[in-house]
């Protein structure tokens, strides 16, 4: 039942990754500088209330997955690409939000974008993985 709830919840981030990556993130490309602060605060205030609570209980399943399997490699990879995936939310995708939240800024947007490929990549994987680890049993 866990191992379900964890696949799910990795296949709804990967898709709102996918998202966020390829349609909404570039959408701050194109956005006027007038209108940027408003849009940008709507932006982080909104996609907070989806993400957060859904990566917190993606962190516990990954913990608890670990735990209950005896450190069980096939658990502990998704393990590690969830850790980096809040990594890179804490030292990369965090600070640059809170830098465009004083406005536009084209060059910490493209950083934005192009550092948010890290998440995008492991959340797939984790997908990938997970689905390999519940389709092979």
């Amino acid at each position: 039942m866990l191992e379900i709830a964890n696949l799910s919840l990795s296949w709804f981030l990967v898709g709102l990754i996918w998202v966020i990556q390829i349609v909404h993130y570039p959408t701050f490309l194109q956005i006027g500088e007038n209108e940027f602060q408003t849009f940008h605060h709507f932006h982080t205030r909104s996609i907070t209330w989806i993400v957060a609570p859904v990566m917190a209980i993606e962190l516990f399943l990954a913990v608890f997955l670990v735990w209950k399997t005896g450190f069980d490699w096939n658990y502990l990879l998704p393990l590690i690409m969830v850790l980096g995936i809040w990594g890179s939310t804490l030292l990369l995708q965090i600070p640059y939000h809170t830098k465009l939240a004083d406005g536009f800024d084209f060059s910490i947007t493209n950083k934005l974008i192009n550092t948010n490929w890290i998440r995008t990549v492991l959340w797939t994987v984790k997908g990938l993985w997970l689905s390999f680890l519940y389709f092979q049993t």
